[in-house]
């Protein structure tokens, strides 16, 4: 893991590695690029499930760099900046990175693909990084089930209650927004994935259990002399 150094300004003087500040910075760059850039920018960033099957599949990685609440903004770097840290100590920065877009990315992925039956899915615009912030929310509670933190700086809770009550949280919204459920799609995906992902109950780890059955006769080894191999036809 390469932690933040003092000079390295992405890094907030080494108060964070140099991944998690670098996210910060990149997502308030493009969501001030697309606010100033106008509608023409932002509909190239984010996502609609139905252009990804017309070859735009840049949107996969490109929607959660587009914020345009600055609430969310401000509130989702703290996220960010408070449990990203612990992330990249366990993981180190590569995997953390790869998991911070890859979980969107199949999250949106999938969501193409309910689009196909889902018609209100096909031109929503997905945008907002807080569907990769709640995956590092459950990947920090599940890696740190017992640590207690405090939520909205008033009521403590372990990482694994705070696993729940993410999902519960999302789900709880998405109940009352129905029937415009549509916009919490993604985000109880790409929750569902990272739980999967980290508590190491995805396929990846199905087909680790799958053992093949050996054929008798197969895998043995013997040892051959040179004077039982005078064409030296094997390998000692």
């Amino acid at each position: 893991m390469s932690s933040g150094r003092p000079g390295n300004l992405l890094s907030f003087g080494g108060r964070v590695p140099t991944s998690v500040g670098g996210l910060i910075v990149a997502t308030v760059v493009v969501s001030l690029a697309a606010k100033v850039g106008g509608a023409h920018l932002t509909e190239l960033l984010v996502l609609y499930p139905g252009e990804i099957w017309r070859g735009e599949v840049w949107r996969l990685v490109t929607w959660v760099l587009v914020e345009d609440n600055p609430l969310n903004l401000l509130f989702g770097g703290l996220v960010l900046y408070w449990f990203g840290r612990d992330l990249v100590e366990a993981w180190g920065e590569r995997r953390f990175l790869l998991t911070y877009f890859a979980v969107p990315a199949v999250a949106g992925a999938v969501a193409s693909l309910l689009a196909l039956a889902w018609p209100g899915l096909d031109g929503y615009p997905f945008r907002g990084f807080w569907v990769a912030l709640n995956a590092v929310v459950i990947a920090w509670g599940l890696n740190h089930p017992f640590r207690q933190i405090l939520l909205f700086f008033a009521v403590p809770v372990s990482g694994k209650a705070l696993v729940w009550v993410t999902i519960g949280g999302t789900v709880f919204f998405a109940l009352f927004s129905l029937p415009d459920v549509v916009a919490f799609v993604p985000h109880l995906l790409a929750e569902g994935i990272a739980w999967a992902h980290v508590s190491g109950k995805g396929p990846g780890q199905w087909l680790r259990r799958i053992r093949l059955p050996r054929r008798k006769g197969r895998g043995r080894f013997e040892v051959i002399h040179a004077d039982r191999d005078p064409d030296r036809r094997w390998l000692n």
